[in-house]
This record gives C-alpha cells, structure tokens and sequence, in this order.
C-alpha cells in the first residue's frame, strides 16, 4: 500500500479517493494509523492503538490497490 497517497479519515473510516479501505476504533486511531505507517522510524505519541486497529493497518498495508 502507498501510505503516502492522499487519504481521508471521517469518523474513523479511512478512504483513499473514494475507495473505502477500513474503519479505526476512533478518528484519532485512524490518523495515529497512518503516521505511524508514513514514518515508522519516528516515535508516535498519539492515543494507543486497539489490537483491531494494528490488524486493519496489516490488512490494509498487504493490499496492492
């Protein structure tokens, strides 16, 4: 997946373009989300993420769309 695509988080659904891609726990776990795979080397400080979310982040990171 292309993390650095523009995206939009509404409500925790996250689409890119219209494409629906998944739904977070909280609209500041999907943006969490996307800052950690966009920069994974640097240290993220936002609201932990829920176990459903690490495995919508996997999902979503394995599709090549």
């Amino acid at each position: 997946m292309n993390w650095n695509r523009d995206m939009t988080v509404i409500d925790g659904r996250l689409y890119a373009g219209d494409r629906w891609l998944g739904s977070f726990s909280s609209h500041e776990r999907a943006l969490g989300g996307i800052q950690i795979m966009r920069n994974p080397m640097q240290p993220y400080f936002g609201p932990a993420l829920a176990e459903s979310d690490i495995d919508l982040l996997a999902a979503i990171d394995a599709d090549e769309a």
